[in-house]
């Protein structure tokens, strides 16, 4: 559905207010396609310090779970660690914004050196593959990268709220050359996509609420969405995580790894126990790489959310 067709669902008042916030995207999209993208790091640093009274809130939130999480109380590296952190979202969300370069082969080859297995998986076509990624370094690069080795993976979306945005960002990530964005709403899609031995990425780390899995992550249960792992056992697929680790002047390092492949239905006793290991597996491999680069993990997000039960207000 275009912007056109769907703002007749919308309030009047509510579609005026994404008209202004789309046309601020808009400015701001064309700001930062002015700078090559090897400077966009140095750009997000400049806007940081500009706009250092907006982030209030989000530098205490980094403060907060970093220094719970990560156990750092040095006033000073908290201080530094907050920026660099700020520094890397920013250039995470500016990057998005030149996203479509990366369909250009001599982009990606100046800007993308591919790693451990990236190669192997996409030469192995015995089964689909569930790609597991978190929002860490860059998760937008691996559907293009891939696309550019022959190998066309389809991405789960969340809609954005924002039609006309919605509608801009999902134009861009089609231009990868992947298999295409497939909304949450549209998951019975899934299955038979990996059945039929097609890849599927999904970035699944954010808080899951009260319907999502607990799993230890930086030692703190964190509710976590079973998708990967349910969709990797009900398709009978390989179970991959992928990172893309910022190496500086806009250059990343793609690597990738399998965590599982099924062998049958006899590799666990339920789909129950399916979702627990094997989403405890792709976190724990999430964890390993964040611990090694941990400015590269998006910590404002509030992952720790959601509590469990049976955890007392004292342990929150």
């Amino acid at each position: 559905m275009n912007p056109t067709e769907e703002k007749k669902n919308i309030p009047f008042r509510k579609r005026i207010s994404h008209i202004f916030e789309f046309a601020f995207l808009l400015i701001v999209f064309c700001v930062i396609n002015l700078f090559p993208f090897s400077m966009l790091h140095s750009v997000a640093r400049v806007f940081r310090v500009m706009f250092y009274p907006l982030l209030g809130s989000a530098r205490k939130r980094i403060r907060s779970q970093v220094s719970t999480v990560l156990k750092i109380t040095d006033e000073k590296e908290l201080r530094r660690f907050v920026n660099a952190n700020l520094d890397h979202t920013l250039r995470s969300f500016f990057e998005l914004m030149q996203s479509w370069k990366l369909k250009k082969p001599r982009f990606l080859k100046k800007y993308v050196t591919f790693g451990e297995d990236v190669h192997s998986i996409a030469e192995d076509t015995s089964q689909g593959v569930v790609f597991a990624e978190g929002h860490f370094g860059n998760w937008e690069i691996p559907i293009p990268a891939y696309a550019s080795l022959g190998f066309k993976i389809f991405f789960a979306a969340q809609k954005l709220t924002n039609p006309y945005a919605d509608w801009v960002v999902r134009k861009i990530r089609e231009g990868y050359g992947g298999g295409g964005a497939i909304y949450l709403k549209e998951s019975e899609r899934y299955v038979p996509l990996l059945r039929r031995k097609e890849p599927i990425g999904l970035v699944a780390d954010q808080d899951a609420g009260k319907d999502g899995l607990f799993v230890d992550f930086m030692g703190k249960k964190a509710s976590t969405h079973m998708g990967p792992a349910v969709l990797a056992y009900l398709g009978k697929a390989k179970l991959a995580i992928g990172f893309c680790i910022f190496q500086g002047k806009g250059r990343y390092h793609f690597y990738a790894r399998t965590l599982y492949r099924f062998q049958g239905k006899s590799d666990f006793a339920s789909t129950k126990d399916a979702a627990q290991v094997l989403t405890q597996l792709w976190v724990s491999e999430l964890e390993k790489e964040v611990r090694k680069y941990p400015e590269q993990y998006f910590w404002v997000h509030r992952r720790w959310k959601t509590r469990p039960t049976e955890e007392t207000p004292a342990e929150k």
